[in-house]
């Protein structure tokens, strides 16, 4: 049997079962629904997005009387060399030392006692492509806390860049954090929708599973196909009836002929 003989009786087998399937998949996107309501914490997040800009303290001066396209290159090459440094900066953010520095920094400011652990785990940090801009994203199921963490940020970062590889890069807020007012979205489409493709295939692997450890010979075109001899007769199926279902014909008859 080809690829083609096989793809086609798993189609065929699947439009039989198509009923069922959608079954599945329907159920798959009512679990998925019941525990997105029911299971999913609610979350609130506040941005900050800063600007990387590099600093080269050897051509203060000298850009003052330097002319606009000596001026403009070295702007350029200020900003490859900032972006180029995005990596290394995002990851000191993810040390303990740098979370560490911001939880002491928002302890001391509002006299609360968050840990390291807890600003990193909220913290994610996307660097915009192509660009010097970074965005960090702080994300809790508290809205005052989210807010609180992306406001401390706007002075920590800041002053950690300023004071890494020498102050060649610095950063400046670009957009302020604010309050979340209202919770993220729970994405009960995107879950839902992926509840329905798990019921559907789960339901579609189980009767093509079946059919394949099902090794028994179910027709005449089978039985050749599979062991290449030829067929001189089948049985017919007979439709056996009961006695009451003869008898009940048979009053039928009688009724009919009168």
């Amino acid at each position: 049997m080809n690829l083609d003989a096989n793809v086609q009786k798993i189609i065929t087998l699947l439009l039989k079962k198509w009923k069922t399937i959608i079954l599945f998949a329907l159920i798959g996107t009512f679990v998925a629904y019941f525990f997105t309501a029911n299971f999913t914490t609610l979350t609130y997040a506040s941005s900050v997005e800063f600007l990387a800009t590099a600093v080269d303290k050897n051509q203060e001066l000298s850009d003052s009387t330097s002319s606009s396209a000596v001026q403009q290159a070295s702007n350029t090459s200020k900003m490859n060399y900032a972006m180029k440094m995005m990596a290394t900066y995002i990851e000191i953010f993810k040390t303990n030392e740098f979370n560490q520095k911001v939880a002491n920094e928002l302890n001391e400011n509002l006299s609360t006692n968050y840990s390291a652990s807890t600003i990193k785990n909220a913290i994610t940090i996307e660097s915009i492509s192509d660009t010097a801009l970074f965005k960090m994203t702080v994300t809790t199921t508290d809205a005052d806390l989210s807010y609180q963490i992306a406001h401390q940020l706007e002075e920590t970062v800041p002053d950690v860049m300023e004071t890494k590889n020498s102050g060649l890069v610095t950063a400046t807020v670009e957009d302020t954090a604010l309050k979340a007012t209202s919770a993220q979205s729970l994405g009960y489409a995107k879950k839902c929708l992926v509840g329905f493709a798990v019921g559907f295939v789960f339901a579609a692997a189980f009767y093509i599973l079946k059919d394949l450890l099902d090794v028994r010979i179910k027709s005449s075109e089978e039985l050749t196909e599979r062991y290449d001899i030829p067929v001189l007769g089948t049985i017919p199926e007979f439709e056996f009836k009961s006695a009451s279902q003869i008898k009940r014909l048979e009053k039928a008859e009688r009724e009919g002929k009168k």
